[in-house]
């Protein structure tokens, strides 16, 4: 009983952590279904941010999505899905501005099936993509959905950037049907709060309270 309590409230720790505002969410449930190169799964859901990919439009679709992730009661309703091996060492991209945040994340479901792309790497850009740093180790998404969470807090420079990108590289699909889903993905980040300042006192009240106090001292000594 130690044990599950001291795992939930790890749980719950890193999720207070990563679960700050929404930034930018994309639920991926205005597709229509089939391939459709991204132009309705791309659409930002919530927030503001743009969402590409170098993978070919063909391979570019959606597949019934899941709860996992989801925010603000959004159905399950579908999901994003890339697929061949065509696409290995493709990237799916997004960019966002975290001007106004600090202590950014990102999170969402994933899973692949089981020729789908096995060795994925998570970057962050902090110029628009013109350069990229990865974040850990290459990750396989597990058969059936499971999260994803990248805590970024700790890197100072994402912080109040309006020049911020994300990638997946992907690559190890082995058919030309397997594929990956993404679903509920979300950037987020605390609001920064601005500092404290106590007002200095102009120059001519602090005359006034000096020449009336002297006042006071030469009526009560007068």
């Amino acid at each position: 009983m130690r044990t599950f309590t001291l795992s939930v409230f790890f749980c719950l720790a890193l999720s207070a952590c990563v679960y700050g505002e929404t930034i930018a969410l994309w639920n991926f449930n205005d597709a229509v279904s089939g391939a459709t190169g991204g132009a309705n799964e791309f659409l930002v859901d919530r927030g503001s941010g743009t969402m590409t990919s170098d993978f070919t439009p063909a391979s570019i679709g959606n597949t019934a999505g899941t709860a996992l992730n989801s925010q603000d009661g959004d159905p399950a309703g579908q999901a994003l899905s890339i697929k061949s091996n065509v696409n290995n060492g493709k990237s799916l991209f997004w960019h966002v501005s975290t001007s106004g945040y600090e202590s950014i994340g990102v999170s969402f479901a994933a899973q692949r099936t089981g020729t789908g792309f096995s060795q994925n790497q998570f970057q962050y850009s902090l110029d628009s993509g013109s350069s990229w740093l990865n974040l850990g180790d290459l990750f396989s998404p597990a058969t059936s959905f499971s999260l994803k969470i990248f805590d970024l807090s700790g890197i100072a420079a994402l912080n109040n950037n309006d020049a911020i990108a994300f990638r997946i590289i992907f690559d190890g699909a082995t058919s030309a049907t397997g594929n990956n889903r993404i679903d509920n993905l979300l950037v987020s980040g605390s609001p920064i709060t601005p500092p404290v300042t106590t007002p200095v006192p102009e120059p001519v009240p602090i005359a006034l309270i000096g020449a009336g106090l002297a006042g006071i001292l030469l009526v009560r000594h007068g």
